[in-house]
């Protein structure tokens, strides 16, 4: 139960940073926009109540101490200067996408699209999906450059959310991996969509 509770709690804690991003553009939402946030949010709530259950016996849990110590730990000039860059080339493609759709909630679009991406490819190949997320997320110390650095922050906004489910997934039994796995993407398909009927 406390794996579960611990899942819980985490996955809402990324729900609620969408929902901040989509409310910091509440006024440009169009008449019926509220429904349709409560939709979009309802969306992953869903997924993590089914997801529940298998959390309680396969999830490893994020240690708040090491978040915590990830945020505040002294960085070298290397890093931020790849974190700016990912920073600069997400928000610069996410402003050339054609949708109407005021900053900051434009990063939805182009997040939700990555993700149902790798949901989609995760059905087949999950594992190389997940070890191709963690040869780019883990930095080494022979390894610290500006573009690793770069591909490093890139890889968590796009990747981080699906590498999450994704591998609590691979710990299940394979039937219950794939039936998760394809409901995943199929919600994280939807979702892309109702995110555009916000601001339509």
């Amino acid at each position: 139960m406390k794996r579960g509770a611990a899942f819980f709690l985490e996955s809402n804690l990324f729900v609620l940073l969408l929902l901040a991003i989509l409310l910091i553009n509440k006024n440009d939402w169009d008449e019926d926009g509220s429904i349709i946030v409560f939709i979009f949010i309802s969306g992953f709530e869903l997924l993590f109540m089914l997801l529940f259950i298998p959390a309680c016996f396969f999830y490893e849990p994020v240690r708040i101490k090491r978040i915590i110590q990830s945020i505040f730990k002294k960085r070298e000039k290397n890093e931020w200067i790849g974190m700016a860059l990912a920073f600069c080339v997400i928000t610069l493609f996410s402003l050339g996408f054609i949708f109407d759709i005021p900053y900051p909630s434009i990063y939805l679009p182009i997040w939700l699209t990555v993700c149902w991406v790798c949901a989609f490819v995760s059905i087949f190949i999950q594992r190389v999906v997940i070890a191709y997320y963690y040869s780019n997320a883990n930095i080494e110390n022979n390894q610290e450059s500006i573009s690793n650095y770069f591909f490093k922050y890139v890889t968590l906004f796009i990747m981080g959310f699906n590498h999450y489910i994704q591998l609590l997934l691979s710990k299940m039994p394979f039937l219950l991996n794939k039936l998760f796995a394809i409901f995943a993407f199929l919600l994280l398909f939807a979702q892309f969509f109702i995110v555009l009927m916000i601001y339509d």
